[in-house]
């Protein structure tokens, strides 16, 4: 069944035209819980630790996980904390690109674009990752191992939803105006949730960088969007009206 969300009147009146999200409702929650070793067994994941040369580092917050170049060859897979992906421009700007939590993968599979730029991954807390070796996954093994085929299943389905989500991230960053960023941002959590009650998984400030908006003017908006009662706040926690 084909399930619909759609904008609600009071905040398509703030957007130049409605977006109508249609999601195979089944296929949606089927790839929000993928991860590198779904499907795969735990003493299979063991084997495939030694076999991929896996290693596990802990990072403290502040320090500097992986950067990005032309040719990393490893994957970074966080197994708890959290991090998020940066982008440097030549004139010295931090643009925050994706926040990583449990499960979220990086590095080789998701290279990006633009040489001039500069991306790196950086613990916002102490953040346990796991590193493995790219060659190994894409590489076919002597024995045709299943638990291999499934994790490259795993990882292309991941890059897939990966794909999505910053697809929907360009949606809201080509709204013209901070209200509308932060109006496209909030509905696009709510369609996530499947509710109007949603928090936002950083701080206010971590979000004005997420949007590229003005901390203050961010403010400001919110502040405006409570008065005509498009939605209630209390610290992250929003709600959004009827």
């Amino acid at each position: 069944m084909t399930q619909e969300f759609l904008l609600q009147k009071s905040q398509i009146d703030d957007l130049p035209e409605k977006i109508c999200y249609n999601l195979e409702k089944g296929d949606r929650i089927a790839m929000e819980h993928i991860t590198l070793f779904t499907n795969i067994l735990p003493e299979e994941q063991e084997r495939m630790r030694v076999c991929f040369h896996a290693r596990e580092d802990i990072f403290r917050n502040g320090e500097t996980i992986m950067e990005y170049s032309s040719s990393m060859n490893k994957i970074g897979l966080v197994l708890y904390g959290r991090a998020v992906l940066y982008c440097c421009d030549e004139e010295g700007n931090e643009y925050m690109i994706d926040e990583l939590k449990k499960d979220a993968v990086f590095g080789e599979p998701f290279l990006l674009p633009a040489d001039s730029q500069h991306y790196y991954v950086t613990a916002e807390e102490e953040t346990k990752v796991m590193f493995i070796d790219y060659e190994h996954v894409i590489k076919r093994c002597e024995k045709a191992c299943h638990h291999h085929s499934q994790m490259v299943s795993n990882l292309l389905q991941m890059t897939a939803m990966q794909s999505r989500q910053q697809m929907a991230r360009i949606y809201v960053l080509s709204r013209a105006t901070t209200r509308k960023k932060l109006l496209a941002y909030l509905n696009n959590l709510s369609i996530q949730t499947h509710s109007r009650s949603v928090q936002i998984p950083m701080s206010y400030t971590a979000l004005a960088q997420y949007l590229t908006v003005d901390r203050s003017a961010m403010t400001r908006e919110m502040k405006n969007l409570e008065k005509e009662g498009i939605l209630t706040k209390k610290g992250r926690n929003i709600c959004l009206r009827e």
